[in-house]
């Protein structure tokens, strides 16, 4: 049976955990959103992803997803994702990038437009912005 937990790095029953802010009520995906995407090793996915529940609750932040137990099962470690609406509004971006600083997550990111992981893009050419 697979383990369900609130927990991400215990959650065996499902690849993402989900949070959308109060005032937003539909999960982005599409040719305008993009998101920063946090690489966090096996012992700091929950400490960090609480962070950015926290964030997401108070309506800093409008969408964000970690990766769980069960998507990380044959990887070093969890990304979690935090979104923005458009790719094109440096300004949002930008102002996402200083909360997640803000948060303590002062290491370079990458911010990757959702179109292009629609498409495949992976590797060199993969990072539309890294901060």
């Amino acid at each position: 049976m697979f383990r369900e937990s609130e927990i991400p790095s215990e959650d065996f029953s499902r690849s993402w955990h989900i949070r959308q802010s109060p005032s937003f009520d539909e999960f982005p995906s599409g040719d305008r959103t993009g998101k920063w995407c946090i690489f966090a090793p096996n012992v700091d996915v929950d400490s960090a992803w609480a962070k950015i529940k926290s964030a997401v609750d108070s309506d800093n932040l409008f969408c964000a997803k970690v990766s769980t137990g069960l998507r990380s099962l044959r990887r070093d470690g969890h990304v979690i994702c935090v979104y923005t609406r458009d790719w094109e509004d440096r300004q949002d971006i930008f102002r996402v990038r200083e909360i997640l600083r803000s948060l303590g997550f002062v290491e370079e990111l990458g911010y990757k437009r959702d179109i292009d992981t629609l498409n495949g893009v992976y590797g060199p050419g993969e990072w539309y912005l890294r901060e």
